[in-house]
């Protein structure tokens, strides 16, 4: 899929590429929405286990957020099939295993994200900051510039933005 994109995962595409049967392909997954899943959760994986490596050896808050905006934001990048998977299926139902996949990643990232910043509360319990808004953006920021940068390769610069970003939280959690 990361190299032929989305419309072209299908079962006998897998089966040439492969080298399996329609019917051991068939066995593990029912439909296309199970094998995306399956991509989707693998990327997904490996983006959280580079994230809690980097925010493990930043010793600041600062270099933490930094860790966990570059991390996720590049976790997306490096991985062009999870971000192809983000925007192809946007634009489907309401409903749906792949659908319910992504409410759980926003979910858990957000959950990651408030962890973050109540973590940095405890430091300045001055900050108004509130945890669960805090995450909503951190959130956003990584979904809005991994969108741009697929929809308009070059137009973001995808460091600055991240630097931005960075001292934008970082300033508002130190803030009294």
């Amino acid at each position: 899929m990361a190299a032929r994109g989305l419309a072209a995962l299908t079962f006998g595409a897998l089966e040439e590429e492969l080298g399996y049967s329609r019917g051991v392909l068939t066995y593990h997954f029912a439909d296309k929405e199970e094998i995306v899943a399956a991509l989707l959760e693998s990327a997904v994986a490996e983006v959280d286990a580079a994230t809690t490596e980097k925010i493990g050896a930043a010793a600041s808050l600062e270099e933490r957020v930094r860790a966990v905006l570059r991390s996720k934001v590049y976790g997306f990048l490096d991985h062009p099939e999870a971000a192809e998977i983000l925007i192809a299926f946007w634009s489907r139902s309401q409903r749906g295993g792949v659908r319910d996949l992504w409410a759980g990643l926003f979910a858990s990232y957000r959950a990651q994200s408030a962890t973050l910043t109540r973590a940095a509360l405890k430091t300045n319990p001055h900050c108004r900051a509130r945890p669960e808004a805090m995450a909503a953006v951190l959130v956003g920021v990584v979904v809005g510039l991994v969108v741009q940068v697929l929809f308009a390769p070059g137009a973001v610069a995808v460091e600055d933005a991240l630097e931005e970003a960075t001292q934008t939280v970082v300033a508002r959690l130190q803030q009294r």
